[in-house]
């Protein structure tokens, strides 16, 4: 498991106090940053945000990444928004089992210890349901994607062999899984982004 850098949450305010002066002012008003569709995203979602994705990613923040990690904090939030979107209009349900389950996947994947982060979390007084809805969003935009375009998907016996060849320690059926996988990634990325180029997006 990785080791869980230190989060300066000192530093962190003060760098985004002179980057953003309203992103923490008073984040009980939660302030609308962003529109998505008429879904909201206020300073709190992405100060919060901004935070844990930091945590679950492993990167210290620094006044000489600052910028980009607040873009891609906004980009990935308005994302989870159109994600959110679909999953509702396809009503997509998580059961608690199933999202225990697909919880400490999406920890394991990362190479993470699930309780190190939620106790990471609270111990710097983020807010861990942020954390619940991305892991939840996660799955869902996942069974989602996959129930929209496993069906349209091919594998040739030349690509399993050419893995194969690249990995000898995979057996045929884990070889065809990992590469239906990627192609349901691609396609949902592009759904990602055809749904993104679509979607009002209006800075307050």
């Amino acid at each position: 498991m990785r080791y869980l850098k230190k989060l300066n949450l000192f530093f962190f305010i003060i760098i985004y106090l002179s980057y953003n002066p309203t992103l923490f002012a008073n984040q009980s008003t939660h302030q609308i940053e962003f529109l998505v569709n008429d879904n909201i995203i206020t300073n709190y979602d992405i100060a919060q945000h901004f935070a844990i994705k930091s945590i679950l990613e492993n990167v210290s923040i620094s006044a000489e990444n600052r910028d980009a990690l607040y873009e891609k904090t906004v980009n990935d939030l308005i994302d989870m928004k159109l994600q959110q979107l679909k999953i509702t209009e396809y009503n997509i349900k998580i059961n608690k089992d199933d999202n225990d389950y697909y919880e400490d996947y999406f920890f394991q994947i990362r190479q993470l210890d699930g309780n190190k982060v939620y106790e990471f979390i609270y111990k710097n007084n983020l807010d861990a349901n942020i954390l619940k809805e991305i892991i939840s969003t996660s799955i869902a935009w996942e069974q989602l994607t996959s129930g929209l375009f496993l069906r349209t998907i091919s594998i040739s016996e030349t690509e399993i062999q050419e893995l194969l060849k690249n990995d000898a320690s995979l057996s045929p059926e884990l070889a065809k899984r990992i590469l239906t996988n990627k192609k349901i990634k691609l396609k949902s990325s592009k759904y990602l982004r055809d749904l993104r180029a679509e979607a009002n997006i209006e800075k307050r």
